[in-house]
């Protein structure tokens, strides 16, 4: 029998099944995770002989090191020897993607366990965390994440923001079940910060939360909670503590404290400036402009807190809050070449799963929103994840209408970089979308809701063309990397860049949004889909609080 239940997971699992079509570019933050991982396997900490191939590096003492965090590269280390001895670098030889660049097709498979594998269990987890507040919704609040937020590329690339994204909202739904603090959230939240520092700032958060419940304040509970989740912490840190004593004979030594720039303010952080937080959020790369469906998060936890559910809302904030904080004090905001600001990754599924309230609440705006998030994010995936400047994100149209993407596993088998060769991720994502939906439970779409879904998509249309320009947004932006150290920033003519980038892009958008609401228009009226099979249990109507009653249209 088709359950609803059945269909949300299969279009969850072909979103993840998109990621591992991708071949992504070379890039030196790849190639610092692939150094410190051969490194590694043979048992030293040093990448003196491969750091020619990364920038993303520290000199200590008359060795190279890479500059990364070690947790992702200590995680993928037992699948890198499984490759081995499967012999997998013979499968690589024969099977190169263009451009042809040595250890991409390496790269790409050792991801499929560093960065698929995680992306794939992030998205299972915010929609069993989104049905819990909202059933039945979370699969579209889980797929929205999926291919409409920098969730997307940073599961093709060997980066390491997904796995500890994963980590920490993992804690999270692992609270949210025993607010008492199960080992496994702690050790979650420990290794979290072994894979990337500033995963500390989700540990004090949900500290905060750990001890929300009303017996909190009792000094036994405190003193119980408080220590069985400091000791869980400092368990999950001993990794990077043995990692440091081994490479630095330190054990609070990290590589980035080698590293000239990191030693301004605290490891590059200086005070939060307003500046860069509307460049972080609102120029052409910004997190609101690619992905405005991360608008309906903001919206879909002020719903959580009227609930009543204040604790997991005012921890979204907090997550939130102390994200873009830190970011927007730091010496290099968007953490050079990629489509959006990466150092908020963490914060996205926390922001995600009120998606789904958001989704019944207000389904008009939140269809439309959600596919230009799709369309917009799938978009720059495919073409060219790795830009480097605000104005240089007007390539992603102009690769389309070349017919140019990023090699995929059809590319490996000499199917090129065009539409022979995107296929297949786009066969997945497309599949996960309609799966997605037809999982959905019907909404309540009125000519009202769809007049303001009309109205969104007509204001971020505007925005997203006109604003970062026309206020100056981008040029700051390209001002930020300059005083990073990049001195042909402001050289739109070098960088391939042109004002207004957005300007094509933002009806083409637009109009995947205006598409998707008029199907699911056509899906909520269409009988045959009140024919299918469906578990009476897993009705929303079945799963409804008992004090809540019905939303009218």
């Amino acid at each position: 029998m088709v359950t609803r239940k059945r269909l949300a997971l299969a279009a969850i699992l072909l979103v993840g099944l998109s990621y591992a079509t991708l071949i992504q570019s070379f890039s030196w933050n790849q190639t610092s995770h692939y150094d410190l991982i051969r490194s590694l396997n043979v048992e030293r900490t040093t990448i003196d002989s491969y750091q020619v191939n990364t920038g993303d590096k520290a000199y200590y003492k008359g060795h190279y090191y890479s500059a990364r965090a070690p947790g992702l590269g200590l995680m993928a280390l037992p699948f890198y020897d499984t490759l081995n001895l499967v012999g997998a670098e013979s499968w690589t030889n024969a099977h190169v993607a263009p451009p042809n660049h040595p250890g991409d097709e390496m790269i790409y498979l050792i991801g499929l366990w560093a960065n698929v594998l995680p992306g794939l269990l992030l998205l299972l987890l915010v929609w069993r965390v989104a049905d819990r507040f909202e059933p039945g919704y979370g699969v579209m609040a889980a797929v929205a994440l999926g291919l409409g937020t920098m969730v997307l590329p940073l599961s093709t690339l060997l980066f390491s923001h997904v796995f500890t994204a994963f980590l920490g909202f993992g804690a999270f739904a692992l609270m949210l079940r025993e607010r008492d603090g199960p080992p496994s959230a702690m050790l979650a939240m420990g290794y979290a910060v072994t894979s990337e520092y500033p995963l500390f700032f989700v540990a004090a958060v949900l500290g905060l939360y750990l001890l929300s419940r009303k017996d909190a304040l009792e000094p036994l509970l405190v003193a119980r909670r408080a220590g069985a989740y400091i000791a869980g912490g400092i368990v999950g840190i001993v990794p990077l503590a043995l990692y440091n004593h081994y490479a630095f004979h330190s054990w609070t030594h990290l590589a980035y404290s080698s590293i000239p720039r990191q030693q301004k303010g605290f490891f590059g952080i200086s005070l939060p400036s307003l500046k860069v937080l509307a460049t972080l959020l609102l120029d052409s790369r910004g997190l609101l402009t690619i992905s405005p469906i991360l608008v309906l998060g903001a919206l879909g936890t002020v719903l959580l807190y009227r609930r009543g559910k204040r604790a997991e809302a005012l921890t979204i904030a907090g997550v939130c809050v102390c994200y873009i904080g830190y970011n927007s004090g730091y010496y290099l905001p968007f953490g050079g070449g990629f489509m959006g600001p990466r150092f908020l990754t963490t914060m996205l599924p926390f922001l995600a799963f009120p998606v789904a309230l958001a989704l019944k609440r207000w389904p008009g705006p939140t269809i439309a929103l959600a596919a230009v998030s799709i369309a917009t994010t799938v978009l720059a995936t495919i073409t060219h994840p790795l830009v480097g400047y605000e104005n240089e994100v007007v390539v992603w149209t102009r690769y389309l209408s070349q017919g140019l993407f990023q090699p995929t596993i059809a590319s490996a088998y000499g199917m090129g970089r065009g539409w022979g060769g995107i296929w297949p991720f786009l066969l997945a994502a497309g599949s996960g979308v309609v799966l997605g939906a037809w999982a959905t439970p019907r909404l309540r779409l009125s000519n009202a809701t769809l007049g303001y879904g009309l109205l969104a998509l007509i204001g971020w249309g505007l925005f997203a063309a006109l604003a970062p320009t026309v206020l100056g947004l981008d040029h700051q932006g390209l001002l930020d990397i300059r005083s990073a150290g990049d001195h042909t920033a402001l050289n739109l003519t070098l960088h391939h860049g042109s004002r207004y980038p957005l300007k094509t892009l933002a009806p083409l958008a637009a109009a995947a949004g205006l598409l998707a609401m008029c199907a699911m228009r056509l899906l909520r009226n269409d009988p045959a889909r009140g024919r299918t099979s469906f578990d009476p249990a897993e009705s929303p109507a079945s799963q409804r609080r008992p004090d809540e009653k019905s939303v009218p249209a």
